[in-house]
């Protein structure tokens, strides 16, 4: 059986976020980098160890090892906060989306499984949009807006940057409903954008 949905943080005004955003991060950068490299982006994100499992962490450490990444490994960043992303997924398929729910939705036509993971994403939008607002803008076709994204808060690009968002969406959508699914981000709050709008195509 799997593990309950996270229980929210309690509200006391401090901006968190899932311990998944670091802890799917951190083995990838000491794999590609080193494990010395990603003490110095640790400790640039103001993170001297790492987070627990349980509970939720500060979103500002997090967002700030993200965006530590982006700019002193702007060539490495998008492919591993990409598989970071993909990780976050598979950990949640595997620990938080009860067993019962995923058989249904696997057993489901995507036109109808589709809508039900968004409800479920939208509803537990807390673990991951942190001090941003999530949600669910279009369920035909699937678009998603992630306003004030904290991942990317204050960044500037030419292209949108939330890989690990749209890497977690992917995945989720791919292993529960329908493998051919992608997402894609079509604005950025690094471009300019307010929000963050992904679409499931």
């Amino acid at each position: 059986m799997n593990a309950p949905v996270a229980i929210p943080p309690p509200n006391d005004g401090l901006a968190r976020i899932g311990p998944n955003s670091v802890l799917q991060l951190v083995p990838l950068l000491d794999d590609m980098l080193g494990e010395e490299e990603r003490n110095r982006l640790m400790r640039l994100s103001g993170m001297s160890d790492l987070p627990s499992s349980e509970g939720m962490m500060a979103e500002s450490p997090a967002a700030a090892l993200h965006q530590a990444l982006r700019s002193n490994h702007p060539i490495l960043a998008p492919k591993l906060t990409n598989r970071a992303g993909e990780r976050t997924a598979d950990y949640i398929i595997k620990h938080r989306i009860p067993t019962a729910a995923l058989r249904v939705m696997r057993t489901l036509p995507p036109w109808l499984s589709a809508p039900l993971l968004a409800n479920i994403i939208e509803k537990h939008a807390w673990t991951f949009a942190g001090s941003g607002t999530f949600r669910v803008r279009s369920r035909h076709p699937l678009v998603f807006t992630l306003r004030d994204n904290p991942v990317v808060r204050g960044e500037q690009s030419a292209a949108p940057l939330c890989h690990w968002h749209s890497a977690v969406f992917q995945r989720l959508f791919t292993s529960i409903v329908d493998p051919n699914l992608r997402c894609v981000e079509t604005q950025c709050c690094a471009t300019g954008s307010d929000s963050c709008v992904f679409e499931i195509r």
